[in-house]
């Protein structure tokens, strides 16, 4: 039960604070030309990031429960001293402090100011703690894993101010919104692409952890993406052409396509939860 309740702490804080760093980022960026739906983008990331602090202050209370294996460790002052030297507390309170500032900015509707304080903040999160934190290879797997979130922060905090813009926006307001984003993302997808690669043969020790727990989950996250990229193709090469020429139903098949890239990231998410948590790349 308590690893359970762990692991759903730990999945869930990982995609509501990947989610709303990235609709601040779209607000920032894409969201300035949509006064329509502005306010309702700012409500949603402002509730996710509110959800996600909230998470990780219960998954940072939880720590001492999930290293003790029992519910003693709440009040076990080693388990808590054992927390205070653990760069996965640095970690978790680091990306509280960035997600806090994601929630000022969108409840004060100042993308600017606060969001670029927030997101470095959430990125650096994930290089503190984890298996890319170890010598002799940290400097270039920081990197690497930098590139890599700050791809997914983008990506899937578009998708849902996407369809809010799909679904009440006009179709000249939309399409513009769309041809930017998709502009952006077309040099980003290859940067994720190729950083989760480069991740992956450099953590790997050999081809064949790729047949243990950690490989596997690494595949199936391959096989994810895959069906993510031919998604994003289908829809910058047939759907986002049909709205620009203002093709009957256009808007809600792309906002019914655009749901299924974010359900599938999500899922993603949720293996990489699984994953990192419990397994090593070594398979040890």
């Amino acid at each position: 039960m308590i690893d359970g309740l762990w692991l759903v702490l730990r999945a869930a804080s990982l995609m509501l604070s990947l989610e709303a760093t990235g609709i601040a980022l779209f607000t920032a960026l894409f969201a300035s030309g949509a006064p329509p739906c502005r306010a309702a983008i700012t409500r949603r990331g402002r509730t996710v990031a509110l959800a996600a602090a909230a998470l990780l202050l219960l998954q940072l209370a939880f720590e001492p429960v999930h290293l003790a294996g029992d519910w003693s460790g709440l009040t076990d002052g080693t388990q808590w001293q054992l927390l205070a030297a653990d760069s996965a507390a640095l970690a978790l309170i680091v990306r509280l402090a960035g997600v806090v500032l994601i929630a000022l900015a969108l409840a004060a509707d100042s993308p600017l100011s606060l969001t670029f304080a927030g997101l470095p903040l959430v990125v650096l999160s994930y290089l503190l703690s984890g298996h890319t934190v170890l010598p002799p290879l940290r400097p270039l797997l920081s990197v690497l894993l930098a590139v890599h979130v700050m791809a997914v922060v983008f990506w899937f905090g578009a998708l849902w101010p996407l369809r809010q813009l799909l679904a009440h926006s006009s179709a000249v307001v939309a399409a513009g919104t769309v041809a930017s984003f998709s502009r952006s993302a077309l040099s980003l997808v290859p940067l994720l692409a190729l950083a989760g690669v480069l991740l992956a043969c450099l953590l790997l020790p050999a081809a064949a952890a790729l047949l243990r727990p950690y490989g596997l989950l690494l595949l199936c996250k391959g096989v994810l993406f895959a069906v993510l990229l031919f998604l994003a193709a289908y829809n910058r090469l047939r759907l986002t052409p049909a709205l620009n020429a203002g093709a009957p139903r256009a808007a809600s098949r792309l906002a019914a396509s655009v749901l299924a890239e974010y359900l599938l990231i999500a899922l993603v998410l949720l293996v990489t939860a699984v994953m990192s948590g419990y397994f090593s790349p070594a398979g040890d």
